[in-house]
């Protein structure tokens, strides 16, 4: 996993990512803006129903906001990576694996809509724990373990969907799950690290390419 990750950062040498940082940072801080507003304006319907939820809100406030965009911050940024990761993808692939099977380009629709209902799943998941607020140490375990979990998957799926058909690669997530969670807990904690979260997409699908291709020949587990 390490030398997976050192390569992901050696890879943002390369003139073709280069070319795609300053887009991914528009990006970024564009998600961040909007997370804010829509957690705002999520935060105010919800104390408008009442129970602990509610509760919680009207205590935490402006900071709940800021927390919550926060750590959803990196699942909605992996949804808009869509619109970079085919070459992202083609350009770990050409660097390290010249002798493998090169990915083919899917639906750009198909993988927004795949995107998109991950965030919002992130998002209204990151909004129901806010009552943990009050337990940091929990609050943190758990956002990371959530997160992770989400976002394990949502980076698979951009080298996976590319290199094999849908029903396999969701195979060997499932078979290799503990390997890419703890791989998409490492994108969320690099996510929340304030300046390389604006290029953590980048880093985070050249990282799952290394994670992909490391198991992808491996062939089914024994027992």
């Amino acid at each position: 996993m390490f030398s997976a990750l050192s390569k992901a950062f050696e890879q943002l040498g390369d003139p073709r990512i280069q070319k795609l940082i300053v887009l991914c940072i528009g990006i970024a801080l564009a998600t961040f803006a909007a997370l804010g507003a829509g957690t705002w304006y999520l935060l105010g319907w919800v104390i408008g129903t009442g129970g602990i939820w509610a509760d919680a809100a009207q205590v935490l406030g402006f900071f709940a906001v800021l927390v919550v965009a926060w750590f959803t911050f990196p699942i909605v940024t992996a949804a808009t990576a869509a619109l970079f990761a085919d070459r992202v993808v083609d350009a770990v692939m050409a660097k390290h694996y010249p002798d493998r099977p090169m990915p083919h380009s899917i639906s750009m629709t198909e993988t927004v809509v795949d995107g998109v209902k991950m965030a919002g799943i992130a998002f209204i998941a990151n909004v129901l724990t806010l009552p943990l607020l009050f337990f940091p140490p929990v609050y943190a375990v758990v956002a990371y373990g959530l997160n992770g979990y989400l976002l394990g998957r949502e980076y698979f799926e951009m080298p996976g969907f590319r290199r094999l058909p849908r029903p396999e690669a969701k195979l060997l997530f499932q078979r290799h799950r503990g390997r890419f969670v703890a791989a998409g807990v490492v994108i969320a904690f690099l996510s929340t690290i304030p300046f390389l979260n604006l290029i953590a997409p980048i880093i985070g699908i050249a990282f799952m390419v290394h994670m992909f291709e490391s198991v992808v020949n491996l062939g089914p587990r024994k027992g």
